[in-house]
């Protein structure tokens, strides 16, 4: 053993904000501004982006979320050819989207180039754990061949790892491993940190080099916006609010009269047959299923020394219907804004600059949760 840490760290459920005077009254909150820098040349209204999860971002997730001021990343669980189509889609439009990558190949990189040429934005570099070789020579790659590109990368947790993608090129970096809704990581590998503390460390390195920090796990609340921000992210990535809305791909199940959407993670086995075989989500259960099963059956009864091994670090399952994601955003936002008026604050900066932070014990967690 090499090190251990004795201070215990923290996640959303762990601390407070506290509140601060307002010269704000309270009808007047809508003039509280949420509007971020997600890199140098990014701008964005709200601080929210959607997941690349296949269950979650194609065009009509981007478009819509892109409307209201934030960002979709078009995920990449789909042929090449069928992500620059999504892309096309909503730069046609006139809005920002981004699109995620996987394929660290030379072909990855030529991809990259069309995905410039179509429109996007950002260039997201989708990587569990993204302080390793391959993924710190394929940021290389792409930023000597694409001067201009906006690459967003992830994942990381530790000022180490931040400071090794920026150099490598990130304008952007993502922070979080294990604590999503669907993601099971920190069980199957033992690897993963509390979000919060996370967040702070990290910081502390983008901050630095001015690039931008976005907390990519455990969003439930519009409260848990405030408190990444106020621990030095700039944005945040929200994935299983935003599954099962009507922007979100796949069909609505009905079942005993209630209605539902399939959703899985991106490290689950739906989703890495997905990635190997192409297969575009806009499916129909039926649909879907059949495809599962053939492909898997495939793989499994293949004659071959390289047999895929399917390690599977997240869950996926039906979750209940959302309605559309404009609601679930307002609702996000509005709780954003009125958690800043409470502490006195009117932008971001402000949040970052001034906001107090407080540890709870887990009786203070029950206090939170109503009781009737």
């Amino acid at each position: 053993m090499s090190s251990i840490s004795h201070k215990p760290e923290f996640t959303f459920d762990d601390v407070l904000l506290l509140p601060g005077h307002s010269d704000i009254a309270i009808e007047e909150e809508s003039i509280i501004n949420l509007g971020t820098k997600l890199s140098k040349a990014i701008d964005l209204g709200i601080p929210i982006l959607s997941s690349p999860m296949a269950g979650v971002t194609e065009f009509k997730m981007a478009e819509t979320i892109a409307s209201l001021g934030g960002l979709g990343i078009i995920h990449p669980f789909q042929s090449f050819e069928q992500q620059l189509g999504q892309v096309s889609k909503v730069k046609k439009s006139n809005f920002k989207v981004g699109a995620a990558l996987v394929d660290f190949s030379s072909s990855g990189i030529e991809h990259c180039g069309r995905l410039l040429k179509a429109g996007a934005d950002v260039i997201s570099l989708e990587s569990p754990h993204a302080d390793n070789i391959q993924t710190l020579k394929f940021i290389r790659d792409v930023k000597n061949k694409y001067k201009k590109i906006n690459l967003s990368v992830a994942h990381v947790v530790t000022g180490d790892a931040t400071e090794a993608v920026i150099k490598a090129g990130a304008d952007s970096v993502r922070v979080g491993i294990g604590g999503g809704s669907h993601c099971t990581t920190r069980l199957v590998t033992g690897v993963g940190r509390p979000q919060l503390s996370a967040v702070i460390e990290c910081a502390k390195i983008t901050q630095k080099h001015k690039v931008g920090l976005i907390s990519d796990t455990g969003i439930r609340y519009p409260g848990d916006i405030l408190k990444a921000i106020a621990c030095g992210a700039d944005a945040v990535m929200i994935g299983s609010l935003f599954a099962a809305t009507n922007e979100a791909p796949g069909e609505i199940i009905t079942r005993k009269g209630k209605k539902y959407k399939m959703s899985w993670g991106s490290n689950t086995e739906t989703a890495m047959l997905k990635k190997q075989h192409g297969y575009s989500s806009s499916f129909t259960i039926t649909a879907l299923v059949s495809f599962l099963r053939s492909i898997k059956h495939a793989i499994l009864n293949k004659e071959t020394e390289n047999k895929p091994t399917l390690l599977e670090e997240g869950v996926e399952g039906l979750i209940p219907y959302k309605g559309s994601v404009t609601e679930v955003i307002d609702h996000l936002v509005s709780g954003a804004r009125r958690g800043m008026w409470y502490m006195g604050v009117k932008d971001l900066a402000e949040l970052h600059d001034k906001s107090r932070i407080v540890l709870v014990t887990q009786s203070t967690k029950q206090e939170n949760l109503p009781r009737i």
